[in-house]
């Protein structure tokens, strides 16, 4: 993003003024014409009230990314969501949400290319295009849990509307519904399960709080069954069959809702 605008130098007392060194006085003079142009975009994080801050090494990286997605055309607003925020040590990479005018298509590929080269970093990015961000804000149980938490290169305030689009929920139980009848990793259960638990409290509304998501789960889940689906271990026939049973009443319910 190149900003790049020319003005003619006066003297006074304007609001944001850019000041000519001292030693370039005798060059650039009131009156002459100047352009000014961002080499580099200084910055700023910003938090969702309640959210903890994080450690200065965690500041210091965002930042750093921060300024380096600021230089790229049509990125708008940049998000840090997930693990990264939430966990002390405790994540694989990080998940950045990138909000950019026009098609998002084969943009996510360039950039991650791009950042990884940078920073030499796992990083897991998401573009999406600006009418639609605002619109599953509104609808989407996963988008609103995904932003419980966030850190923000620009000031914003998400909307706590909640709209029921029943097309859009059904979309979103596909997969669970494919897990009663395909076996897959145990990561993919711990994922579905979390999913159905997310829509359920859309539903019902509820806090789609990624804490408060995973406290139901591991409720639902007990003992050491959670922490192996968490950490993509495998588990035995039976351990699948009860994901199942967790999911199939879920669906039920969720069927009820809607």
């Amino acid at each position: 993003m190149m900003a790049r605008f020319q003005k003619t130098v006066s003297k006074g007392s304007r609001f944001n003024q850019i000041y000519v060194p001292k030693d370039m006085e005798g060059l650039i003079e009131a009156g002459d014409m100047v352009e000014v142009r961002l080499v580099k975009k200084h910055a700023q994080l910003h938090y969702p009230a309640g959210l903890e801050r994080l450690s200065e090494f965690k500041e210091k990286l965002i930042g750093d990314v921060f300024s380096f997605l600021s230089g790229i055309d049509r990125v708008e607003r940049i998000f840090v969501v997930g693990s990264f925020l939430t966990e002390k040590v405790s994540y694989n990479d990080i998940d950045l949400v990138l909000i950019v005018s026009g098609k998002s298509d084969g943009f996510e590929e360039s950039v991650h290319s791009r950042l990884t080269d940078k920073f030499n970093l796992k990083f897991h990015i998401i573009a999406i295009e600006k009418e639609r961000f605002e619109r599953l804000l509104k609808i989407c149980p996963l988008t609103k849990s995904m932003f419980s938490s966030f850190v923000c290169n620009r000031p914003i305030e998400l909307p706590d509307e909640r709209l029921v689009d029943r097309k859009h929920i059904r979309f979103l139980l596909m997969m669970p519904q494919d897990l009663l009848h395909v076996r897959l990793g145990s990561r993919v259960f711990f994922d579905n399960l979390r999913r159905v638990v997310t829509i359920e409290r859309f539903l019902r509304n509820e806090s789609l709080n990624s804490a408060s998501i995973n406290r139901e789960v591991k409720k639902l889940v007990k003992g050491s069954l959670y922490d192996k689906l968490r950490a993509s271990e495998e588990i035995e026939e039976n351990s699948v069959a009860f994901l199942r049973k967790l999911i199939r009443a879920k669906l039920a319910s969720i069927e009820g809702l809607i």
